[in-house]
């Protein structure tokens, strides 16, 4: 998921990817920009990429 969010999905399609509900990648997003210390997805992808 989190190579998904840091290439620049959209939640529809990573839920659709991974077979999912929106919800829950949401759910999940959530925890990954506050466990990597992020404010936004763009960050978050920064952070991924160094």
């Amino acid at each position: 998921m989190l190579a998904l969010v840091a290439g620049g999905s959209r939640n529809r399609a990573i839920a659709t990817a991974l077979g999912i509900s929106e919800n829950t990648v949401k759910f999940h997003v959530a925890n990954l920009l506050r466990k990597m210390g992020a404010s936004t997805r763009a960050e978050l992808a920064g952070l991924v990429r160094g």
